[in-house]
């Protein structure tokens, strides 16, 4: 390694330690936390992590509390929106993936999950020359909009989403 760069890594170990030790003990409040499953996870999934991003929905964007998870060298996420209109969210989140195929191809499905409507996603990739299906599921309850995924393995993928148990 080059001079640069080791001094470049030595920097961003020493802005992220200064980060943390600045921290004045006020916690960040993840809404949807209490909802992303951390223990009794689906044989062969391994919890990394919680955090919270950005998605844009209708154009708008929203924030979002993502859980991380890690099964069979794969990383699947959990993504819990609190809204006070989950249902019109999912409609909206539903269009915009709608928007995204044209012609006669739908990539949904209706199924039932954790006792709510569900909506299965199918969409396709090109791996290694392949094209190979992946999924997700994106439901709504009273207080959250969820969406698991994208996963190339549909079972490991439900067992994961029928974790969070709302």
């Amino acid at each position: 390694m080059s001079i640069k760069s080791v001094s470049l890594l030595i920097l961003l170990a020493i802005a992220v330690f200064i980060s943390g030790c600045l921290d004045n003990g006020t916690k960040v409040d993840n809404p949807g936390s209490d909802v992303i499953p951390k223990t009794n996870l689906p044989t062969g999934f391994t919890y990394l992590g919680v955090h919270d991003i950005q998605v844009v929905i209708g154009g708008n964007p929203i924030n979002v509390t993502e859980g991380v998870y890690r099964y069979n060298g794969d990383e699947i996420y959990i993504q819990a929106i609190k809204n006070d209109d989950p249902s019109s969210l999912l409609s909206q989140y539903k269009e915009d993936v709608r928007n995204e195929y044209k012609g006669d191809f739908s990539p949904f499905e209706d199924i039932q999950l954790n006792g709510y409507k569900a909506t299965k996603i199918t969409d396709y990739a090109i791996i290694k020359g392949e094209q190979r299906a992946r999924y997700s599921v994106v439901w709504a309850n009273d207080k959250y909009m969820f969406f698991v995924g994208k996963s190339f393995d549909n079972n490991s993928l439900m067992a994961l989403a029928t974790a969070i148990g709302n």
